[in-house]
């Protein structure tokens, strides 16, 4: 193992975007429905579960977003687990680009969040909690409802998608 650096001062964001790089995380998309009837969407990684009895689950995301505006205003938010074959629309949700849904097969769900077609699962969510830290918001929300379909994941892992590879027995 290498030796590690004892500095004064905290890493900055490049080596903690290297360092945390070598996590291989699912890929999710978010979406909500402002009010106006505005669909707003993108792509993160900073989502978990976080408790199970209230169902709750996390998600992370930069303060500046329009998607977290759109979020506060409407109170609900629709998180979904990309399929491996979705990489295109997670390129998609994670550009400046003004229509995100053009082209991208989607429903409104009954919390009034679009839900994406194809995905591995979708959970609809009421907005719950919100919480700053430094340059992200901590978004809690109680899920209403699951939609579960299956397939394989599509994985991000040191500035790349992936895909599981997972050793199948034959009996």
């Amino acid at each position: 193992m290498s030796e590690t650096k004892s500095a004064p001062s905290a890493v900055s964001a490049t080596e903690l975007r290297a360092f945390a790089g070598h996590f291989a995380t699912g890929v999710a998309v978010v979406t909500t429905a402002h009010p106006d009837g505005a669909l707003h969407g993108l792509t993160l990684n900073a989502v978990t579960s976080l408790s199970l009895d209230p169902p709750l689950y996390l998600i992370c995301l930069d303060h500046r977003s329009n998607t977290l505006k759109a979020l506060k205003e409407s109170g609900h938010f629709a998180v979904h687990f990309l399929d491996r074959s979705q990489s295109e629309i997670s390129r998609v949700f994670a550009s400046k680009q003004e229509d995100k849904f053009a082209g991208v097969e989607h429903v409104v769900g009954e919390s009034g969040s679009p839900l994406i077609g194809g995905v591995l699962a979708a959970a609809e969510c009421r907005l719950s909690e919100i919480c700053t830290v430094g340059d992200h918001m901590i978004v809690i929300g109680e899920v209403q409802r699951t939609h579960v379909f299956g397939g394989e994941p599509l994985l991000y892992h040191r500035g790349g998608y992936t895909a599981l590879e997972v050793e199948r027995k034959v009996a």
